[in-house]
């Protein structure tokens, strides 16, 4: 959960430490499979989470760099979460469209 308080002074912002581990994760995840060291079935086990969830973050790894950097200094929506970010079915890989799809403009 995430408390979004309006103020007129700037805010100290942090990278969510669950958002970019996802991230990671799903770059993790797509250059074992790219380079054949690991099963999708393999990387669940070793991550330890189901299959479904390994295809889930998949495609994180396919994510806009400049989204990316902004999740990293912390200045994504206030409404991206990891949970929201990773359940995206329908993420496209045109980076412009995945700003719009995920409020970034």
């Amino acid at each position: 959960m995430r408390l979004v308080i309006e103020s007129d002074r700037p805010a100290l912002v942090k990278a969510d430490p669950t958002l970019v581990k996802e991230i990671a994760r799903g770059h993790r995840c797509f250059n074992a499979l790219l380079t054949g060291q690991a099963s999708i079935a393999a990387l669940a086990e070793r991550e330890g989470v189901d299959d479904r969830y390994i295809s889930t973050v998949l495609p994180l790894a396919f994510l806009a760099p400049d989204i990316v950097e902004a999740i990293l200094k912390g200045a994504q929506p206030a409404d991206l979460t990891a949970t929201k970010l990773v359940r995206r079915i329908d993420l496209a890989l045109d980076w412009t469209v995945q700003k719009r799809q995920l409020g970034f403009g």
